[in-house]
């Protein structure tokens, strides 16, 4: 239920009504007569006593509580706010005279957008231009680019960031001269709201009532802010009856999700799994969307700035699509006139060469691709 709240107005109101009501005579309740201030005064009190009942249920009631008050709340039951995490994503180095000498780029080493966001290059062993021996990257001579992973030195949604964005080198590194990012950046997420650590605490309540499969999507889930899972029972990986099984599928958005996070989902997953259940925790299969378009904008717009904030639109919106969901033609379009007021014209929009969705299929996640314009 509900809680009704009152002013000192509608208490005073309330008061004198109450009190005409049960008298048979009319009461002289004017402002400044003794009936009208004990009135005043009894309400005051009860706005004082409607105030503390209002304060301990921010302390001691979750739907009523906020910030470190839930934060606390939660704590009692073993459960945390998930903080933010930092966007990642690749970058291409490039050379402008690759012939001449080699490069080694090694974790930590910076490059930024104009307006200063940092990202750093970190460790990805099973890179083709990796080096264990140096332990960097290793951009050959007569190569003249190669692309690495990075991370936002910042959590939070700020690091999401077109393509193209990423233009600059943070920190010099001989033989390299460029910095871009091919593809959008769209998997960073703030710290949990109030909101949505009541929704999960729901979820983690349940969770340690019983070993079901949302239980078990659930346990998955709060490993990391913002992560897309689903689950399967009774089938392997490929989808063939399997008695007992359960598959689940987890993707940070990326579509690309890093073993370390494989790891510890699939460790939350087996620590609320029943006796006798046996579980996979799996990347889901990745399908680009590559999206084509003839784009017209209206008269003293920058092009270029326009079909970059259209790139960034249509990458949050297919990054966005949870696993086993398809993509949609027609909202595709949509979020494409959303991302700029200064689209004057759309025609000949192709969705992997055609105007029709993705179809949706189950271990599945659709992922932006390429995004050209005619």
């Amino acid at each position: 239920m509900a809680l009704s709240l009152r002013t000192f107005a509608t208490s005073v109101s309330s008061a004198v009504a109450a009190a005409q009501g049960a008298c048979s005579s009319l009461l002289d309740l004017g402002v400044g007569t003794p009936g009208r201030a004990l009135l005043e005064s009894v309400s005051g009190v009860g706005l004082w006593l409607q105030f503390v009942a209002l304060q301990i249920l921010t302390k001691t009631r979750l739907a009523t509580s906020q910030g470190s008050d839930a934060d606390s709340f939660v704590n009692d039951f073993g459960m945390t706010r998930l903080p933010g995490t930092a966007a990642t994503g690749t970058v291409t180095l490039t050379s402008f005279s690759p012939a001449s000498q080699s490069a080694v780029v090694p974790v930590g080493a910076l490059v930024r957008t104009v307006s200063g966001l940092s990202y750093a290059v970190v460790q990805d062993s099973t890179n083709a231009n990796w080096s264990s021996a140096q332990s960097a990257y290793i951009r050959a001579a007569g190569v003249a680019s190669i692309t690495v992973p990075v991370q936002c030195q910042s959590a939070g949604t700020a690091g999401n960031v077109a393509a193209g964005v990423i233009c600059l080198l943070g920190s010099a590194v001989s033989g390299i001269d460029i910095a871009t990012n091919t593809a959008a950046f769209t998997n960073g997420t703030d710290n949990e709201t109030d909101a949505q650590l009541r929704k999960r605490f729901v979820q983690f309540v349940s969770e340690h009532d019983n070993a079901t499969l949302a239980a078990i999507e659930n346990a998955a889930s709060g490993v990391q802010a913002g992560l897309f899972v689903d689950g399967a029972e009774n089938v392997d990986v490929a989808g063939n009856f399997l008695p007992g099984n359960v598959v689940i599928w987890v993707d940070d958005g990326s579509g690309d999700a890093s073993d370390n996070l494989i790891s510890e989902a699939y460790a939350a997953a087996d620590a609320v799994r029943a006796g006798g259940v046996s579980i996979q925790v799996v990347r889901p299969q990745v399908t680009l969307g590559n999206v084509s378009m003839t784009l017209t904008v209206t008269q003293g717009a920058v092009i270029a700035d326009v079909q970059a904030a259209v790139s960034q639109g249509v990458a949050t919106y297919l990054n966005g699509l949870t696993i086993g969901a398809g993509a949609s033609y027609t909202q595709l379009i949509q979020k494409i006139y959303a991302s700029s007021t200064s689209i004057a014209g759309l025609s000949n929009v192709l969705l992997n060469g055609s105007a029709s969705d993705i179809a949706a299929s189950t271990g599945v996640v659709v992922r932006a691709g390429s995004v050209t314009y005619d």
